[in-house]
């Protein structure tokens, strides 16, 4: 049997081999140094007297070799920043498999949850150094637990918090900055998801326990529902008069609803186009950083912009407004240290006014799984009374509605309607349906349409309620067609 040598002879080398990327342990390594490093390289220094291997914990602490978990080595190359890259092997069983690079604890924060790069950023302004996730492993001193909303990582009758239970996943650091140690933590989203890394002390970390308890509203931030109807009720008061309720269906949580949706989802666009679009004077900050403002995109009576200003805060690498306040004047904006010659701009939903109006000479696809998503998956949203029908019966109905529906928009434009999709931060177009084949009443539905100007046509999606689709028109304009009005749903 031949003698194992080098690396192989250290424990199981899995990727050794190349993989479909085309990488293996070695090519990734030479990528960590900046140049290009050979196996011959590897095996050499492992033979060589300089070498020495670390048997460690699960945290990463040096132990005897009966109780580890792994062990790890130091090469003598750096990475192209500077640190150090340690070989790490895991114990699996009575072997040992490796081999992964990377810093001195070779912790995979990625498994805790979502890791916006940005965070790397912020570490190193706030920290000074040059702090990345190959090597924050070196610089984490403590066990990575869960905590759940109140900071605790036990519940009060000592049941340990999980990532199903917990709200963060929080670690210590050895950075100290103005002498307070930094601590880095995930935070769960309403999607059940962790994301993160935000970095602060431990101050910050019961700040941001706080925070969770409070009451969302996308963007912005409340003490309570009863205080953010509150709010929504004043900005009601300011602005021009409009219907922001249904006067069938109710919401007994909030009183205007339509509002709630319009203002969080004009919002939610305005951070989008400054983030993502670079586009300027979307979100305007303060000279300290402490408050930031947005034009709602409304006017009070006397023709003005509603602008509203918040406390600027900072959750999981997103930004977030509290403490709002509508329309302050000039004197206290500028004592609130804003530039005031700068005016905040309203969201750019669509560039060309032909992103917004139905081309009545382009065609719509009747693609087939369109058809039976919309008739066999959606049936509920049909009336009850077409509900009992055939397949073929509804899909030659839908058919005829939508030439009656093209047929009405040759002679009046806005007959259907544009709609911003938040989900996919796109225009789709709003096509009513009626059944029956007369628009004397209510149309049924709305079909939403996905249009493609390359290729002239328009795509189905599904089908929608029209209570469900008027919030999302109103981003774009206040609907003037009777068929979508709040104060008849």
């Amino acid at each position: 049997m031949e003698e194992k040598y080098g690396l192989l002879k250290l424990g199981s080398v899995k990727n050794l081999k190349t993989n479909e990327k085309g990488q293996n342990c070695v090519s990734i390594l030479s990528l960590l140094l900046g140049r290009k490093i050979t196996l011959n390289e590897i095996n050499a220094f492992i033979e060589s007297d300089v070498f020495f291997l670390e048997y460690v914990d699960k945290y990463g602490n040096v132990t005897e070799s009966d109780s580890c978990v792994g062990f790890r080595f130091r090469l003598p190359w750096r990475d192209a920043n500077g640190n150090d890259i340690y070989g790490h092997f895991q114990k699996n069983g009575s072997m040992f498999i490796g081999v992964t690079w990377g810093g001195k604890r070779n912790l995979k924060l990625r498994k805790y949850g979502y890791i916006d790069q940005i965070c790397w950023e912020k570490l190193k302004t706030i920290s000074g150094h040059d702090i990345t996730e190959s090597n924050i492993g070196d610089y984490i001193t403590s066990d990575i637990e869960h905590y759940n909303g109140a900071g605790y990582t036990k519940f009060p009758d000592g049941t340990v918090v999980t990532s199903e239970t917990g709200k963060f996943v929080k670690f210590n650091t050895s950075i100290s900055v103005n002498g307070e140690v930094l601590v880095g933590w995930f935070t769960k989203n309403k999607l059940g998801r962790f994301e993160g890394i935000t970095w602060g002390t431990e101050a910050d970390f019961k700040s941001a326990q706080d925070l969770r308890e409070q009451f969302y509203v996308g963007r912005m931030v409340f003490d309570s529902i009863e205080e953010c109807n509150l709010f929504l009720e004043e900005l009601k008061k300011k602005t021009i008069l409009e219907p922001w309720e249904y006067k069938r269906k109710k919401d007994h949580t909030f009183k205007n609803p339509i509002l709630k949706s319009y203002l969080q989802f004009e919002l939610d666009r305005l951070f989008y186009e400054q983030d993502s679009l670079n586009y300027p004077d979307r979100i305007i900050i303060n000279k300290d950083h402490s408050k930031a403002l947005f034009n709602t995109n409304l006017i009070n009576k006397f023709g003005d912009d509603l602008i509203i200003v918040g406390s600027l805060l900072e959750i999981s690498n997103k930004c977030y407004l509290s403490e709002l306040e509508i329309s302050p004047s000039m004197m206290s904006l500028k004592k609130m240290g804003f530039d005031t010659s700068k005016n905040p701009i309203p969201p750019m939903f669509f560039k060309d006014i032909n992103e917004i109006i139905f081309h009545c000479d382009w065609d719509i696809d009747k693609d087939l799984e369109k058809y039976e998503h919309i008739i066999e998956e959606r049936k509920e949203r049909f009336p009850e009374k077409y509900q009992v029908l055939t397949t073929d019966d509804l899909g030659r109905r839908l058919n005829n509605a939508i030439q009656l529906a093209k047929k009405i928009a040759q002679r009046n434009y806005k007959f259907i309607v544009p709609m911003y999709y938040p989900t996919a931060r796109r225009i789709q177009l709003l096509m009513p349906i009626y059944l029956e084949t007369s628009y004397s009443s209510h149309p049924d539905f709305a079909l939403v349409l996905t249009p493609h100007s390359e290729e002239r046509l328009y795509t189905l999606e599904t089908i929608l309620g029209l209570d469900e689709v008027y919030q999302d028109a109103r981003l774009i304009a206040k609907p003037e067609e009777s068929w979508l009005n709040p104060e008849m749903l």
